[in-house]
């Protein structure tokens, strides 16, 4: 008896720090029951590809120059470079001096003077993937410091991604947080007026140079490359300016803080561009040698400053998107899918109960009493876990349900076999369960092993089916299995059951 109290020990500590987990950490619920916003994006790969050509372009100038191969124009598109020379070029010597300076990446074609370069079918396809793979990544980081619980950014086919903003049911904010580039420049200004004319002429000439807008009327000549840019940034906050305007405050990496003090330190008295998705938010004048902190000021409201801290903290993106899809979801549906999954819960409680009771008796309260325990432990595994709960959820735990009395349905007919050979009442129950356990512990395993498969699945709801499933398994285990012994074993020892055989 007293290593049976020891068993009792072991349930109510597990089940006081069930309860307790619950209490203290409410699990999260998925887009189909709190609401919150779905959208589809299109990475603008070409968008991308063309910047990339351009890059690719300036070097590979360079290098046929160098080798005796005048350049005398070129164009650049999504579809590759084409150069126009000076004279007919040597196609393998071109290969050979582009497979030197860049690998394998590049397919060569010349008609007369005009030389044709473009990535080859492997290149294109990594360079894609690494967009695609980046965007998710940058998408992953705006969200998490939007603070938006389980959000759910995927893939979708080959081409889009999925998101998912449990909660959030603000559209514009959404498109704001999630379609911004961020492309974050500081630049040295050479001139600035209202007359975008004027600077466009003194450009001409000029290597290096671009003329970009800004928020305040005026057009600026900048000058490339960025002394840092948004990379380099280690941190993000809001803060205020010196008249108390709202402001972002920027903290830099060591190696950028290092090459910013040298760029504020040279250009002391010069106007500095601050420049976001190619248009000058502002463009203060250095006044001292800044190193490892500045903050960004311009026309921002408080909101607009919280939107871009968390832009700025989850990194540009590669390139552009566009939104294809855009949905808001209300949780009137979560509301009924709640109502209707507790309905069934509670329903199939007083069905099973009823005929666990009918057919077992004392020994069928017992059962009963484990499988609420076993709801407690897989609520209380959700809490802990983060997990979020879904619609499918709500079905994995009703069929959980299923499967923790499939277990002691096995062991309650064991133990009436034991019985019909002879045995004593706890002697047959100890059997009982010794020769269930395999069977229970084969199909608890197989169990384990779908759930495994299914969270392979990058779609929300299969996953939150199978996170359901797995922590409901090994939670049927622990109450259906050792628990329902402890209890069966105390309600025979107090002769309070009896099994008809």
């Amino acid at each position: 008896m007293q290593r049976l109290y020891y068993h009792f020990g072991i349930v109510l500590i597990t089940t006081l720090l069930a309860i307790w987990t619950v209490v203290s950490k409410p699990v999260n619920f998925g887009l189909d029951l709190k609401g919150g916003i779905e959208v589809i994006i299109y990475p603008q790969v070409d968008k991308a590809l063309k910047e990339q050509y351009s890059k690719y372009a300036e070097s590979i100038i360079s290098l046929l120059e160098k080798n005796g191969y005048p350049v005398v124009d070129y164009k650049v598109s999504s579809k590759g470079i084409v150069l126009e020379l000076l004279e007919t070029p040597n196609v393998e010597k071109v290969k050979r001096l582009l497979q030197k300076e860049f690998g394998n990446i590049f397919q060569v074609s010349v008609e007369g003077k005009v030389l044709k370069i473009s990535l080859t079918e492997v290149a294109y396809k990594k360079f894609k993937e690494t967009i695609i793979e980046r965007t998710i990544e940058v998408l992953r980081n705006r969200v998490d410091h939007l603070g938006v619980s389980q959000a759910v950014v995927t893939r979708l086919g080959d081409k889009y991604i999925y998101v998912e903003l449990p909660g959030v049911l603000n559209i514009e904010q959404a498109k704001e947080i999630i379609g911004k580039t961020a492309k974050l420049e500081f630049l040295l200004v050479l001139d600035m007026a209202k007359d975008k004319n004027k600077l466009l002429k003194e450009a001409q000439g000029l290597k290096g140079v671009k003329v970009l807008p800004g928020d305040n009327g005026y057009w600026y000549l900048v000058k490339y490359p960025p002394a840092i840019t948004g990379s380099d940034l280690s941190d993000a906050y809001p803060t205020t300016d010196s008249y108390g305007k709202p402001a972002v405050g920027f903290s830099l990496s060591p190696s950028a803080a290092q090459r910013f003090a040298e760029f504020t330190q040279k250009n002391i008295g010069k106007p500095m561009a601050i420049v976001l998705d190619n248009r000058v938010v502002s463009a203060p004048v250095i006044r001292a040698r800044i190193s490892d902190k500045g903050i960004i000021t311009g026309q921002f409201t408080p909101q607009e400053v919280k939107n871009l801290v968390v832009i700025l903290k989850g990194g540009a993106l590669p390139t552009d998107l566009k939104i294809e899809e855009i949905r808001v979801i209300g949780p009137m549906l979560g509301k009924a899918a709640i109502r209707q999954g507790m309905l069934a819960f509670i329903g199939g409680i007083v069905l099973l109960t009823l005929i666990l009771f009918w057919r077992y008796k004392v020994a069928g309260i017992t059962a009963t009493v484990a499988v609420f325990h076993n709801a407690l432990l897989l609520w209380a595994g959700l809490a802990l876990l983060g997990a979020t709960l879904t619609l499918p959820g709500i079905a994995g735990i009703i069929l959980n349900m299923g499967i923790a009395v499939d277990s002691n349905v096995l062991i309650f007919e064991r133990v009436k076999e034991e019985l019909r050979k002879g045995a004593t009442l706890l002697r047959a129950i100890d059997l009982g369960y010794r020769r269930a356990l395999s069977a229970i512990v084969d199909s608890h395993i197989t169990l384990l092993v779908a759930a495994l498969i299914l969270s392979q699945f990058d779609a929300g709801p299969v996953k939150g089916f199978a996170v359901v499933l797995a922590i409901g398994t090994i939670a049927s285990f622990f109450s259906n299995v050792y628990m329902s012994k402890v209890l069966l074993d105390f309600v025979a020892r107090k002769r309070w059951v009896k099994f008809s055989i």
